[in-house]
């Protein structure tokens, strides 16, 4: 069987007469004798509409009556028309039978004028008119084509004519014309003819007989086209769709090799001949004597799929070009190349124009509307053989449409290794390009497979497998697989290792110096291109940076600059070089080592590209390089989690419809995620090619219509009058909508071919007319108006409720206006410089009490995107709004869209109520905006009667504005102001995206992980062993991936490859810990873990580790992990440890107390005195749906002191599960502690948590504080308390014993014992003495002064604020009074530190501010004005006491929690209900123990524990002489103060005061500052009785108050609390 049979899939059959014979039977010719006829049907009804018909005499037909047609035709013989066979005859004899012979002009046009430029009348398959629906101007147009048609017909060569006639007689569409001309034709002898009259221009051993069997008519429009002289010829659309076997039969002839051999192939399908014709080269180039270029190059001519590895520099381009090239000029058809790199793309096409060849073009998303139009012009025209594009593009209904109507010979596939999650760069749209194939073959009716190529510089086993699996699963191709072993000969590779930046940056500039010849130094971060151009610039070495974040001029122009020889040394990212040939680069130096093997040779390989010239390659390595490419492989890299969110989100949208048009920011913003972080658009794309290669969902392509069905007008000119009449189009304008009106009305008869729609799609008319959507929608709006397109309900809106009687969407509106009518008046002429939180917080403050901090994003949003405002926002969410206009047009705007928006609300209602009553409650209200805004216009009541300005503009505005603000859902019509997808969701809402969908995905990522410890590994073998390290990079392209592994990382060292972290720093991070928290870290499955830790166990340093295994180890972005503390303290404490575990990344972890957070949910600055329920109403907030997703969107939630949770913190807790259904909990507590009860903490919830679906619970009993004895005792101790969480008892991990000791009193007093055994047992180490009591603690404090000894108090200070402190009043206050930015600068910061330091410099409560400032400079690189407020608003005095340097610290239990000490005393006097609250309390204490534990009681609760000593004590002590009284603000007359604020000012903490009857006096002035409140004077007498008198006063703290009713303007007074010496 021959080549021919095999392909055309047939065997042949003999012809009986074969014999060469001239006979040509002639056909009657009465050709005088026809009509036109041209029918009018209605696109939807299908019914006739209108009939015209003309005479060759001139006589005209213009009626709809089908049965008067026929009368006027009744003399005729031929009836002919445009496309009249199957289309105006299916009409016009739907119930007779049609007795004239029928001559069709559109069949045969492509076979009569198949050259470029085309007949003038014909475009694709309609005959060009200006005129809408007027058939007897159509018949004329068809007359004059048919008479061209004929003389062309007389035209051609008699054995032509013969040869058309014989092929397709019989074929209904072309018998009448054939009839007409009177047409000669042949029995036999054919083939013969057909290699004689196309000599040279196809093969000629082709299987002609069985063609012309088989595919007569297929075969006729074929060799009509192979005539044509100019290749850019091409057939219309219509004729590929109709007869797809066309493209086929062209190749069949003219690009397959025969095999016998004959003077076509043999010059026009050798690629020698054509290399040297296109580019001028004598030969191919080769690898070591390998012709690979060649072999790869004629299997693609061949037709065969392939998959070609070729070096960097390699001419991979070239083996791809040719073949394009040469199938351009054979066939006439398309090779589609599809690259990720859109700077790749220009360069080749400016490349090939280089060498005079244009049939090359990109369509992308770089292009300018205009170019882009230009562009596709050239694809649709023919004029390209070459088409660039990326992935993305694919999805583009234009894209689909031009490639339907070229017949694609070849898709190339570049950057291959995308497909596999083995190669360094996985895309998951590349996924998407089989799927595209395989649906272009099936609407093509392909009848075979198309051809890919594909091309990587990755050599990788693993890679090819994954390429050749991928196209034989999704297309059933083979890949031939071309692959060159040679490695460049004339690189020289060397690392050398520097200790440091500095020493880098010297070595790189010695390397620079020595070399003077072009060099690419490539770093991995964007920003240190510039810094390090700067820098070498700076250093007389001129350097230009790249990266792909530049602005495309400045890239172009930098690449050129290098490429000219204008500057020598380029500083880059990867990006730079992808498809870049200079020849002569001497010198590559990696600054920063590449992230993969595979890279890095790219990357070394754009060196030494001249074979003749020697080039070295240089890595300056440091061990922390790989520790950055973790960091930044951390951050771009896509969770499982973030996959998630996304679902969560399309789910969320989806709700009602399972079909919506979204952008890739909605989706974002619905997701929880961070729209200021950049590339955002990218990962949205990303996460749902991933969800839709799963099967979630499907993304179609976006379609808005324009119905061509609505034109009113009759024809072009009518138009044209009507448009520049009209005062709606400006001068720019009416050329705009001109056009748009004539690529309708020419579009119009599209329908008669293809029985498709008319296309008239938004984004294909932008695309082809070159103009961007907004201006296509515009015109289009405004040509409704003025009645030229007729207007169609194209707009679907949803009401929040439209049968409700509380109207919501009604209510959101008042809402939103009262809230933007604030902002609006708010914005200064200049500048306001704000956090949104503290916008929201001043709204809430001046009284609108609805305000909220998501509102006001959506309204400067809404603002900005309509240009009223300009808004800028840093990472911490401060913002700069200015206004564009002045403030009164601004109002007047607002003003127009509120009426317009309430208009509008109101009659959707009343439209909606009409549904109910025709019972369709529910149903979307189907309207258009010219409607809406006839009915404004016409509305008697309307404010508008005055404002006869009111444009579709302003209507269409106020409908984005209700959708943006929530208030209508819209579907359909033009508001299309952004880039959205269709979405349709295929899974149900219950169904969640696991780990087995995410399978590639993680592939790819632990691949990526691994390529870095593997060229980590290079780098280090390279600076011990050259030899072995070259090895090593042959092994690694070349072996199988798992015997390489198995062979250079043996041992526990498979385990270190799988982390993102190096052996050092995981060493750094994980060593130290037991294995019990190791268990805990390394959970990285349940989706609650709650650990319950006893004391000492290490919780903190668990948590901290965990926090950085998150981050570190297990994919959680710091945007996304959310830690949640009770106290501020505790929050600063976690900030500083992540601080020294892993550096400034800590910065970002948001770490705060649940008060601080619920603020910022509500938007508010939060401080302890308004904290009561903002929990509860934060939880209630997020049920309610009424927070921003991405406050809430957290996949990680951990909690420290859980056992302190109460109801609201549960609710708050329960609520973000509940909203986020992929987060995980870890909670961490001791049920034991839970000393809170009184404020509402319950351990129970802590338990609940444990309780959860997919929950583990850990006990963590090990206690690596305490020794021995002190545990066993506490162990012994905790039987008296019930309800316990945990089981297990708490074990020592320590080796000595320690010490217990309890002395019985039986005095009532016991400070006098205590201190004395302080003072005998006293040594190095830490003591400190707990008390159930301020007082008590006071009154111990006192004793151990008089004793010498240095202690501190951390005191309970009840109802002092922090912030009222003077010191820290004063401090806030000089900053509020400088700043002008929410940052505060660094010389701002300084200089209030100095002034508040000195001016307080002699008080004694200044130490708390100092300590406060220090911690916040710790905590925060940046210092915002709203996070140091907060932080002082969330701190209490005692969170800044400083303990540090004291010999013996005094405190109540409760504030001693957390801390430990080596010795602890302890004061329990025996007068409280013995609950299991209190013994909690007394576990506390005794916890604190690090060595020995002292205990003085009066009562029985430790009577029968073991001890080192039990003591009874029978002796009765005294109080002690002097006692302090630590006077608060209930032990003070406060309305005293009113008069006295400077007096008290005047003071400061620490300074002696006069005391006399109840009264204070300042002894500089001796005039009253303080008195004492009535209680306080009572308390006084009952000392007085016991013997005590005051001896002296001082000064503890000013403060600044006023009563809670107090009006808001009332100013505040200054308060003096005092210490009072009592002394017998």
């Amino acid at each position: 069987m021959s080549i021919w049979s095999k392909l055309i899939g047939t065997k042949r059959t003999e012809d009986k007469n074969n014999t060469i014979g001239n006979e040509t039977t002639p056909v009657p010719y009465r050709a005088h004798n026809y009509a036109i006829v041209d029918v009018e049907v209605g696109l939807k009804d299908h019914k006739i509409h209108d009939i015209g018909a003309l005479k060759r005499d001139g006589a005209t037909f213009h009626k709809t009556s089908k049965e008067e047609l026929f009368i006027f035709l009744n003399d005729i013989d031929y009836l002919c028309g445009h496309n009249i066979i199957h289309h105006d005859a299916k009409y016009l004899f739907t119930d007779k039978t049609c007795r004239w012979t029928l001559v069709d002009t559109l069949y045969v046009s492509p076979l009569l004028f198949p050259e470029r430029p085309y007949h003038r009348l014909v475009k694709d398959d309609k005959l060009s008119s200006d005129q809408m629906n007027n058939p007897v101007n159509d018949c004329q147009k068809a007359k004059d084509l048919l008479l061209d048609e004929m003389a062309c017909w007389n035209s051609l060569p008699k054995e032509k004519r013969i040869l058309f006639a014989s092929l397709l007689k019989n074929q209904k569409e072309f018998e009448g014309f054939l009839s007409m001309v009177s047409a000669e034709y042949i029995h036999e002898g054919m083939p013969e003819l057909i290699k004689r009259l196309y000599t040279g221009k196809i093969c000629r051993n082709a299987d002609l007989g069985t063609l012309i069997e088989q595919y007569p008519c297929g075969l006729a429009y074929a060799l009509a086209l192979i005539d044509t002289t100019d290749y850019r010829s091409i057939l219309p659309g219509w004729v590929l769709h109709n007869y797809p076997e066309v493209e086929f039969i062209v190749k069949l002839l003219r690009h397959t090799k025969c095999q016998e051999g004959c003077d076509y192939c043999h010059t026009q399908l050798d690629v020698l001949h054509n290399l040297k014709a296109f580019f001028g080269y004598e030969s191919f180039r080769t690898y070591e004597g390998e012709p690979l270029q060649e072999r790869a190059a004629q299997a693609a001519v061949k037709g065969k799929s392939l998959l070609a590895i070729f070096p960097t520099g390699g001419g991979k381009s070239l083996t791809f070009q040719l073949p394009a090239l040469m199938a351009g000029r054979s066939v006439h058809g398309l090779t589609v190349v599809i690259s990720p790199l859109q700077s790749l793309m220009k360069d080749q096409i400016d490349n090939l124009a280089d060498k005079s060849i244009t049939d090359a073009v990109t369509i992308n998303g770089m292009l300018d509307p205009i170019t882009r139009a230009l562009s596709i012009q050239r694809v649709q025209d023919g004029e390209a053989s070459l088409l660039y594009i990326s992935p993305e593009m694919l999805r583009s209904n234009t894209i689909e449409r031009i490639l339907i109507a070229r017949h694609v010979v070849r898709f190339v596939i570049d950057e291959a290794h995308c497909f596999s999650s083995w190669g360094q760069d996985f895309r998951v749209d590349y996924l998407y390009i089989g799927k595209f194939i395989q649906k272009y073959q099936q609407k093509k009716k392909c009848k075979h497979p198309i051809p890919v190529s594909c091309f990587t510089a990755t050599a990788k086993q693993k890679v090819i497998q994954d390429i050749c699996d991928y196209f034989k699963q999704t297309l059933d191709l083979n890949l031939e697989l071309f692959a060159s072993t040679a490695s460049r000969t004339n690189l020289r590779y060397s690392v050398l290792h520097v200790e440091s930046d500095n020493d880098k940056y010297l070595k790189l500039r010695e390397l620079v110096a020595e070399s003077d010849c072009p060099t690419i130094v490539y770093v991995s971060r964007t920003k240190r291109t510039m810094e390090l151009a700067a820098k070498l610039t700076r250093d007389g070495y001129k350097a230009l940076p790249f990266n792909g974040k530049m602005e495309a001029d400045e890239k172009n122009a930098n690449q050129d600059a290098f490429m000219n020889d204008q500057v020598h040394i380029i500083v880059a990212t990867s990006a730079f070089g992808m498809g870049v040939d200079k020849k002569d680069v001497g010198l590559v130096v990696h600054y920063d080592i590449s992230d993969s093997l595979e890279n890095y040779v790219q990357e070394a390989g754009r060196a030494g590209r001249d074979p003749g010239l020697s080039a070295r390659c240089y890595v300056l390595y440091n061990d922390n390089d790989l520790d950055k490419h973790f960091i930044l492989l951390n951050q771009t890299k896509l969770s499982i989690s973030e996959i998630q969110q996304v679902w969560k989100a399309v789910k969320d949208l989806t709700k009602h419809r399972m079909k919506v048009n979204c952008s890739a920011l909605e989706i974002a913003r619905q997701a929880g995620w961070d729209d200021s972080v950049s590339d955002i658009e990218t990962r949205v794309r990303t996460a749902l090619a991933a969800l839709e290669q799963s099967g979630y969902l499907v993304r179609g392509n976006n379609v808005p219509h324009v119905y061509a069905t609505g034109i009113t007008v009759k024809n072009m000119d009518e138009a044209r009058e009507r448009i520049s009449a009209s005062v709606l189009f400006g001068s720019d304008e009416t050329e705009k909508a001109v056009r748009i009106i004539k690529s309708l009305i020419s579009q119009k008869h599209i329908a008669k071919a293809q029985d498709s729609e008319a296309e008239s799609r938004i984004d294909y008319l932008a695309d082809i007319l070159g103009l961007s959507k907004r201006e296509v929608i515009s015109v289009v709006e405004r040509m409704r108006q003025e009645g030229i397109l007729a207007d169609s309900k194209d707009i679907s809106a949803y009401l929040q409720d439209a049968g409700d009687s509380e109207r919501k969407s009604q209510m959101l509106l008042e809402r939103f206006a009262k809230l933007e009518q604030y902002i609006l008046n708010h914005i200064p002429d200049g500048t306001l410089r704000i956090s949104c939180k503290q916008l929201n917080e001043n709204a809430v403050n001046d009284g609108i009490n609805t305000s909220k901090e998501k509102d006001i994003r959506t309204l400067l949003y809404f603002l900005t995107i309509k240009g009223y405002t300009h808004k800028k926002e840093d990472a911490a969410h401060n913002m700069e709004i200015s206004r564009q206009t002045d403030l009164e047009s601004t109002i007047r705007h607002f003003e127009k869209r509120l009426e317009i928006s309430r208009f509008t609300v109101e009659w959707l209602y009343r439209l909606a109520s009409g549904a109910e009553k025709e019972n369709a409650p529910g149903k979307a209200i189907q309207f258009s905006v010219v409607e809406l805004l006839n009915r404004i216009k016409s509305n008697p009541q309307s404010l508008f009667g005055r404002l006869d300005d009111i444009q579709l503009e302003d209507v269409e505005e106020a409908l984005l504005y209700l959708s943006k603000i929530g208030a209508l859902k819209l579907d359909g019509g033009f508001l299309v102001l952004y880039n959205a997808m269709n979405i349709e969701r295929t899974k149900d809402s219950k169904s969640r995206y696991k780990q087995d969908d995410y399978r590639m995905l993680n592939e790819f990522y632990k691949q990526k992980i691994q390529q870095v410890h593997i060229v980590g590994e290079y780098a280090n073998l390279m600076v011990r062993d050259y030899r072995a390290a070259l090895q090593y990079v042959q092994d690694y392209f070349q072996m199988d991936y798992k015997k390489f592994v198995a062979k250079y990382f043996k041992g526990d060292r498979t385990n270190e490859i799988q982390r993102n972290l190096t052996p050092q720093k995981y060493n750094q991070l994980f060593g130290q810990l037991s294995k019990r928290q190791m268990d805990i870290i390394s959970d990285k499955a349940s989706r609650c873990i709650v650990v319950a830790a006893g004391p000492g166990s290490g919780k903190t340093r668990v948590l901290v580790h965990k926090l950085a295994s998150l981050l570190l180890l297990e994919d959680v972005k710091h945007e996304q992990l959310l830690m949640l503390t009770f106290s501020r303290a505790a929050a600063t404490e976690f900030k500083q440890r992540l601080m020294g575990l892993i550096g400034n990344a800590a910065h970002f972890v948001e770490i705060k107390t649940f008060h601080s957070y619920c603020f910022d949910l509500l938007g508010r600055i939060g401080n302890l005195e308004d904290s009561k329920n903002v929990v509860a109403k934060a939880a209630e907030m997020i049920c309610q749906g009424e927070v921003e997703p991405n406050k809430i969107g957290k996949t990680v939630l951990v909690i420290d002191e859980a056992q302190d949770m109460g109801t609201e913190e549960h609710a708050l807790v329960k609520a973000l599960m509940a909203n986020n259904e992929e987060m995980r909990v870890i909670a961490v507590g001791d049920d034991d502690q839970n000393i809170y009860e009184f404020r509402g903490s319950d351990s129970n919830h802590m338990y609940r948590l444990a309780q959860e679906n997919g929950s583990t619970f850990a006990e963590m009993t090990e206690n690596y504080r305490s020794a021995r004895h002190p545990v066993d005792f506490a162990n012994g101790f905790l039987k008296n308390i019930d309800n316990r969480i945990k089981n297990m008892p708490i074990i020592s991990m320590r080796k000595e014993d320690g010490w217990v000791e309890v002395t019985h009193h039986q005095s009532k007093c016991m400070y006098q014992p205590l201190v004395e055994n302080l003072l005998r047992h006293k040594d190095k180490g830490t003591s400190c003495v707990l008390t159930q009591t301020n007082e008590e603690a006071v009154i111990l404090m006192a004793l151990l002064r008089k004793q010498g000894i240095n202690s501190k108090l951390i005191q309970s200070m009840d109802g002092l604020r922090f912030w009222n402190m003077m010191e820290m009043r004063y401090f806030l206050r000089y900053i509020d009074k400088r700043i002008k930015t929410p940052l505060i600068t660094e010389e701002l910061w300084e200089e209030t530190k100095h002034a508040t330091f000195s001016a307080y410099d002699r008080s004694q409560s200044l130490m708390y501010v100092k300590r406060c400032v220090e911690q916040f400079e710790q905590t925060n690189k940046t210092k915002y004005v709203s996070d140091f407020k907060e932080f002082v608003f969330e701190s209490s005095a005692e969170d800044f006491c400083d303990i540090s340097g004291t010999d013996v610290v005094v405190s109540t239990i409760h504030k001693a929690k957390g801390r430990e000490f080596d010795d602890v005393y302890m004061l329990i006097s025996d007068s409280y209900a013995k609950d299991a609250h209190l013994m909690r309390r007394y576990y506390v204490g005794i916890t604190r123990a690090k060595n020995r534990l002292f205990i003085h009681t009066n009562g029985d609760c430790f009577n029968h524990l073991s001890t080192d000593r039990y003591f009874t004590d029978p002796q009765q002590y005294d109080m002690p002489e002097e006692v302090v009284l630590q006077l608060s603000h209930k032990d003070v007359n406060l309305g005293f103060f009113k008069e006295r604020k400077q007096e008290v000012l005047a003071l400061r903490g620490g300074d002696a005061l006069t005391y006399s009857d109840f009264f204070l006096y300042s002894p500089s002035t001796d005039k009253p500052v303080a008195k004492l409140s009535s209680k306080m004077q009572g308390t006084l007498s009952e000392w007085e009785k016991r013997g005590y008198k005051v001896k002296s006063a001082s000064a503890r703290f000013i403060v600044a108050w006023k009563p809670k009713d107090a009006p808001k303007n009332e100013p505040e007074t200054a308060v003096l609390l005092v210490d009072l010496m009592l002394s017998l």
